[in-house]
């Protein structure tokens, strides 16, 4: 069972979003920059106690005016100090780029692999803002992932009904090694069976090493009605 750790880990977030030049200001339980939406903030949970190291989840929350989203990272290591870094390293690498793209136009701008496109969707303009794909494994990633395997998603996603102004996808797939793969879609933090079964019909090479794959989509309506 999960337990809350009592340990307020927004120092750090707060020390890598300075990284990028990104002034932050507390309102009640999130911070802002500039004062404008979204807020931020992150939780930590210890999700699994072993004899020499330790399970933690961090949570990352995303507040926006009318809704929210939460993105969840997991790090195993020998201490939980250790294992929460590891979580902000995944944070860093697969979604806070993201996340500055589409909202922190102030923010010091980095080559980082994410991408920005225009969709038509139920007669609807939306800007698209596509993560880099968070990986590990022993093997490279391009002989994982190919770029038709996106294309897929892509389809999948513009035949859904989309009615909410933003949404946050996330789809995560893990080949554990043992002959087993686990397929995780979710959209604004529920899941997606539609979106789930597209993912892992996919062609992912069942291999006997480890290896996982995370993607991260926001998708904002151009022409919002609030």
């Amino acid at each position: 069972m999960s337990k809350l750790l009592n340990i307020d880990i927004n120092e750090q977030l707060l020390e890598i979003l300075d990284q990028f030049d990104m002034k932050l200001e507390q309102v009640e339980d999130y911070y802002f920059v500039d004062g404008i939406f979204p807020g931020i903030v992150a939780q930590a949970f210890e999700m699994e106690q072993f004899e020499n190291s330790v399970v933690v989840q961090v949570d990352i929350h995303i507040l926006l005016p009318n809704q929210s989203f939460v993105e969840s990272f997991v790090g195993h290591s020998s201490t939980v100090e250790e294992a929460i870094a590891d979580c902000f390293e995944q944070f860093e690498v697969n979604i806070l780029h993201t996340l500055i793209m589409a909202f922190w136009d102030k923010a010091k701008k980095v080559e980082n692999g994410v991408g920005s496109d225009i969709w038509e969707i139920n007669g609807n303009s939306w800007q698209v803002i596509i993560s880099n794909y968070g990986y590990r494994g022993e093997q490279p990633i391009e002989e994982i992932v190919t770029d038709s395997m996106f294309a897929e998603i892509e389809k999948m996603i513009k035949s859904m009904p989309l009615d909410k102004d933003i949404y946050a996808v996330r789809a995560v797939q893990t080949n554990i090694g043992d002959g087993k793969q686990i397929t995780e879609a979710l959209i604004n933090n529920e899941e997606s069976p539609v979106l789930e079964k597209a993912i892992s019909a996919l062609d992912w090479k069942n291999i006997d090493s480890y290896y996982t794959v995370r993607n991260f989509v926001l998708i904002m309506k151009l022409n919002p009605t609030t």
